[in-house]
């Protein structure tokens, strides 16, 4: 399979479009906590309370946009099982989710500040990041082939 895959990028430059093509995780742990940083800083402005990072949110975070990358696709299926785990796992009821899907040409170092950028400029990824009732959040972001597909789950 490594050989097919390899002869087909070589003669056809087309494996980032197969289904198989990998996964890359993009923001480290440090990276992350730069994202919350500055989403936190944001809701400092606005008066509410930092959020806190949850390991389990993250897991499952990164599992959704591993699934959108899959399917190339940002959305918010499966959303109820997503929400089951969480409140089964931590006790939680009041749950919200950002999704993004962006071209990794766009982004690089900056990767945090420019999705932070992106989510605030619409109305109900905005509505999520400045919500009083959510209090600690997880966040998933891969690269595949030549998109970043990234997910924030926030609980209260």
């Amino acid at each position: 399979m490594f050989l097919i895959c390899h002869l087909l990028k070589l003669l056809f430059g087309f494996l980032d479009s197969l289904s198989f093509a990998p996964y890359r995780k993009i923001l480290t742990y440090r990276d992350k906590g730069k994202l919350l940083s500055q989403m936190n800083r944001h809701r400092k402005k606005m008066g509410l309370i930092p959020l806190g990072r949850v390991k389990l949110l993250d897991q499952i975070a990164y599992g959704h946009s591993k699934s959108m990358a899959r399917r190339k696709h940002c959305d918010h299926w499966g959303i109820e099982k997503r929400n089951r785990i969480t409140k089964t796992k931590l006790g939680i009821s009041y749950i919200g989710e950002n999704c993004f899907m962006y071209p990794s040409k766009r982004y690089g170092r900056r990767t945090a500040y420019r999705l932070l950028k992106g989510w605030l400029g619409s109305s109900g990824h905005r509505r999520n990041i400045e919500n009083s009732r959510y209090k600690r959040t997880g966040i998933g972001i891969v690269q595949r082939g030549h998109y970043i597909y990234a997910t924030q789950i926030f609980t209260s």
